[in-house]
């Protein structure tokens, strides 16, 4: 995966991006605060560097699992079609404009019902789908209720 497409999947994932931009800020804080604190005795800024990198490291960890897994399923999953059950305007804004999510349900091989939820769309992408659209997302056929939206293929 290239740093263009991992970007991309980190704008989708609100605490990935978050969590990436905390853990460069909590880097810089170390880098800029060790130097200080050799001179000075005062840890304080390095501290708050390393609680802000391992609070980011964190968050950013758990998003590179969550955009791996997708990966994978991409790769690897069970295609299925999927009922768009609700678009959703979240509180979450990026370059300011609102980002939307949407929630769908669909069935496994076995018939079972499960629900899911896009990544973070923009206004335009979100503005295309209705609820009772049909959609197509991709599952993990060991773990059916783990999915990715793939909208319209």
């Amino acid at each position: 995966m290239n740093a263009l497409s991992l970007f991309i999947r980190l704008k989708q994932d609100f605490f990935g991006l978050f969590g990436a931009i905390w853990l460069v800020g909590g880097v810089l804080m170390l880098v800029i605060g060790l130097p200080l604190a050799a001179r000075s005795g005062d840890y304080t800024f390095a501290a708050v560097g390393v609680v802000l990198g391992a609070i980011g490291g964190r968050l950013f960890g758990s998003a590179l699992r969550r955009i791996q897994t997708a990966e994978r399923l991409l790769r690897e999953g069970l295609s299925a079609e999927a009922e768009v059950v609700s678009v959703e305007e979240t509180a979450f804004k990026y370059n300011r404009r609102r980002q939307w999510v949407i929630r769908y349900r669909y069935a496994d091989r076995a018939d079972a019902a499960h629900e899911g939820r896009s990544g973070y769309l923009e206004p335009e992408e979100a503005a295309a789908w209705n609820p009772g659209d049909r959609g197509v997302v991709r599952f993990d056929p060991r773990r059916p209720a783990i999915s990715t939206w793939l909208g319209r293929v």
